[in-house]
């Protein structure tokens, strides 16, 4: 492991460790009927792990997870490329996507659910719709900005577009790919537990709103605890492999 790795690490667990410090202050400051301490508050989720009806909930919320952030992130992608390869395709696509992503998504949840209904459809379209317009305006603005020799390149070695999408385009901006998918990573996540919290009869998010009902603290941090570690080591790891794209390190 580098100094820089050793250094960053390091970081990470004193930023970890004040908020624990804070968290166990206010606790204390406010009681822990209204704020369980953070000690309180692992132990209440290593027993809620073990619990069999937490466990399907946290086996929709990924499953569902899963399948958007797939979605999202090819799709996005995919989209991308064509609009940041292609003008005439970028002029059509990325001003509605524009519109979207300055849009409150919850608006669109009536419609949302008049074509998916209540279950796991819906809240998948839903992650999705958070997830996927990042990625392509920034994939296709990142192409933009690459120099026209990939294009003269291209059109010398008389490149079919799918080869010219694939062997040219996406490598020269993998850094930038990645930096999208780290964005996407955490907006569908967002996206699924709204989606659970209003038109879902399982996952993380409908316990999350359940629990909030019922003013049950200890659950409502304990499920906050589970994700921002999720979120964290998820953000940290896709970090650490554009760092790696940027300084042209073997992805090992």
């Amino acid at each position: 492991m580098s100094r820089d790795s050793v250094r960053r690490a390091g970081d990470v667990a004193l930023v970890c460790l004040a908020l624990a410090i804070v968290w166990q202050a206010l606790s204390w400051f406010v009681g822990k009927a209204t704020l369980p301490a953070p000690l309180d508050t692992a132990q209440h989720l290593i027993a809620l792990l073990q619990q069999p009806r937490f466990q399907r909930d946290l086996a929709a919320t990924s499953q569902a997870y899963a399948i958007s952030l797939a979605l999202a992130m090819l799709g996005g992608l995919t989209l991308g490329v064509l609009c940041g390869g292609w003008r005439a395709i970028g002029e059509q696509v990325e001003p509605p996507l524009l519109i979207l992503i300055a849009t409150p998504k919850v608006m669109f949840y009536p419609i949302i659910l008049l074509f998916f209904g209540l279950g796991d459809a819906a809240k998948v379209f839903f992650g999705i719709l958070h997830g996927l317009p990042p990625v392509v305006i920034l994939t296709a603005n990142a192409l933009r900005t690459l120099r026209p020799i990939y294009r003269k390149a291209a059109l010398t070695m008389r490149l079919s577009s799918r080869a010219y999408a694939l062997h040219v385009l996406v490598p020269a901006v993998f850094p930038e790919i990645v930096a999208s998918f780290r964005v996407c990573f955490a907006l569908t996540l967002l996206g699924v537990l709204v989606g659970e919290m209003f038109a879902a009869t399982r996952g993380l998010g409908h316990l999350l709103i359940g629990s909030i009902g019922t003013y049950d603290q200890p659950t409502i941090l304990a499920i906050t605890l589970l994700l921002f570690a999720f979120a964290g080591i998820g953000s940290n790891l896709l970090l650490k492999l554009s760092r790696r794209a940027r300084s042209g390190e073997p992805m090992t």
